[in-house]
């Protein structure tokens, strides 16, 4: 629908809507620029694209904290293999203990790097992120193919999660 048929027919458009959950798009010179859909769809389409950027944002977080502990050769008591299996584990905990949010996190680090190519601090950043959450979906059994990660033990959960956090 056109912006000019839009105006014409704006409380129709609204009305179906609301009640019918009917998506109107409008053009403007033959091209999509805008939606007009149900409160509920808005909410849900804001909704997961919110998650998927606050769960990346979390996976950022354990990865800084994880590249600090790296950098300085670990913790008293705690091999980096250790910091690396404890910070998967809590961002799983995080993550509500689910595969699917840990990859779609994954997958939105990467998309945010993005725009980071002139800082390589940042692209380290991300791909700990990255491999956090994929290490995070192997605790829990998520078989991840073409996994590139020598001794990656997909399909091998633990007993138990930790529960205490070492950070």
């Amino acid at each position: 629908m056109s912006v000019r048929e839009l105006r014409a027919d704006l409380a129709d458009v609204i009305n179906a809507a609301g009640t019918r959950d009917q998506v109107t798009f409008v053009t403007s010179r033959g091209r999509r620029v805008a939606a007009v859909v149900s409160v509920a769809a808005g909410e849900q389409a804001a909704g997961e694209d919110g998650q998927a950027e606050a769960d990346a944002g979390m996976a950022t977080m354990h990865a800084v904290n994880l590249a600090m502990h790296e950098d300085r050769g670990g913790t008293p008591g705690m091999t980096v293999a250790d910091l690396w299996e404890d910070y998967a584990a809590s961002l799983l905990r995080e993550l509500g203990g689910s595969a699917d949010r840990a990859l779609t996190a994954a997958r939105a680090v990467a998309a945010g790097a993005v725009g980071s190519i002139g800082y390589p601090m940042l692209w380290r950043q991300a791909a700990l992120a990255v491999e956090l959450c994929q290490r995070a979906a192997e605790i829990i059994g998520q078989e991840l193919p073409g996994s590139y990660r020598p001794g990656s033990r997909a399909g091998k959960a633990p007993k138990n999660l930790k529960t205490d956090s070492r950070r």
